[in-house]
C-alpha cells in the first residue's frame, strides 16, 4: 500500500469516527430548560406508572433492562435531562437512574413521564400519596396535562386514583402535602397538590382532595398570584374546625389587594393596599361539594 492510499484510508476512517461521534452527540441531546421534576443528583423519586421500563440507552428502541412496578423507589444519578421524546402527547426527557432488583444495585435510563412529580407519606398509616402526568392535550386554546393523584398502602398496593386537568401557565415545580381534615365530615386527611412558579405574576394552583381512608374526593380548587408591591390575589379553603359553621360546610375565602403606594418612591417603607375580601360557601355531603346559592 502506497503512502497516498494509506493517508486516504486514514482520512476516511477519521471521518467515519467524526460522523459517528456527531451522530452520538445528536442522539444524546441534553436539555437544560426542562426540570419540572426538580431533578438533582441522588434525589429519590418513585415510579408513577403502573409499570415502567428501564432502558440501556435513552430511547424506546433501546434494550430493555428491567420493568419496575408502581411505587418502586429509585434515585437520579446526575441531573442531565436527555433526549426529549414525545409519548402520550408529552415531550419529556430521559434520566439516568439507580434502582434495586433483588437487593442488587442497577442503573439505566427512564422516560420522565413514568415518574412521580411529587410524593408524601402519612406516617400514621404508611400510605403514600403521589402525583404525576398521565398524558397531555395540546390543542390550541386547550392545553392541559391530565394529572393523577394516587394512593398506595404501605405495601405499595394501589388504593385509589383521582384525576384532574392541570392547565400550565409558566409554573415550574409541583409538590403535594398531607394536612389534617380539620373537622370536615367523613374525612381523615386533606391532600393538597400544588403547581407553582419562582417568579412574580405566576399563578399557584392548588388542587385539594379529601381522603376518607378508602377514597379520594375532589374539593374546590384554589389559586393565588402576586406581583410584589403592585397587587395580590389569594384563595383559601377554610374547614369546619376554623369557621365553626358545621362539618358539612367548606368556606373559600378570597382576598385581593391593589397597591395604593408608589413603589418607585424610595421614601415609602411599607406598601399600602386597597383590600377587598369575599367568601364562597360550599356544601359538603361527605363525598362531593356543591356551591351554595346563599
Amino acid at each position: 500500500m502506497n503512502f497516498r492510499v494509506f493517508i486516504s484510508l486514514l482520512c476516511l476512517a477519521m471521518m467515519h469516527i467524526s460522523l459517528s461521534s456527531a451522530q452520538e452527540a445528536a442522539a444524546y441531546e441534553v436539555v437544560e430548560e426542562y426540570n419540572f421534576y426538580q431533578v438533582h443528583d441522588q434525589k429519590e423519586t418513585l415510579i408513577f406508572a403502573n409499570m415502567a421500563y428501564i432502558r440501556e440507552e435513552p430511547s424506546t428502541k433501546s434494550k430493555l433492562l428491567d420493568s419496575l412496578a408502581l411505587g418502586t423507589a429509585l434515585k437520579y444519578i446526575g441531573e442531565d435531562a436527555i433526549n426529549p421524546t414525545l409519548i402520550r402527547g408529552m415531550k419529556l426527557p430521559w434520566y439516568y437512574i439507580e434502582y434495586l432488583v433483588n437487593g442488587q444495585k442497577k442503573r439505566g435510563y427512564i422516560w420522565a413521564g413514568l415518574l412521580a412529580i411529587g410524593s408524601s407519606v402519612d406516617k400514621k398509616t404508611g400510605n403514600t400519596f403521589l402525583h404525576g402526568f398521565a398524558w397531555q392535550n395540546q390543542e390550541e386554546d386547550n392545553d392541559y396535562y391530565w394529572t393523577e393523584l394516587k394512593v398506595l398502602d404501605k405495601n405499595k398496593q394501589l388504593l385509589d386514583t383521582e384525576s384532574f386537568a392541570y392547565l400550565p401557565s409558566s409554573q415550574s415545580f409541583s409538590y403535594n402535602e398531607i394536612t389534617a381534615a380539620n373537622g370536615l365530615a367523613n374525612s381523615q386527611n386533606i391532600i393538597r397538590v400544588s403547581f407553582s412558579g419562582e417568579a412574580c405574576g405566576i399563578y399557584t394552583f392548588d388542587y385539594q382532595f379529601s381522603w376518607d381512608g378508602k377514597q379520594l374526593q375532589a374539593l374546590p380548587k384554589t389559586s393565588s398570584v402576586s406581583d410584589a408591591g403592585i397587587f395580590y390575589y389569594t384563595e383559601e379553603l377554610v374547614f369546619p374546625n376554623t369557621h365553626k359553621k358545621g362539618k358539612q360546610i367548606i368556606v373559600k375565602r378570597i382576598e385581593q389587594g391593589e397597591s395604593e403606594s408608589d413603589i418607585n418612591d424610595e421614601t415609602v417603607s411599607e406598601v399600602i393596599y386597597k383590600v377587598e375580601k369575599s367568601e364562597e360557601i360550599y356544601e359538603w355531603d361527605g363525598s362531593k361539594f356543591l356551591k351554595s346559592k346563599i
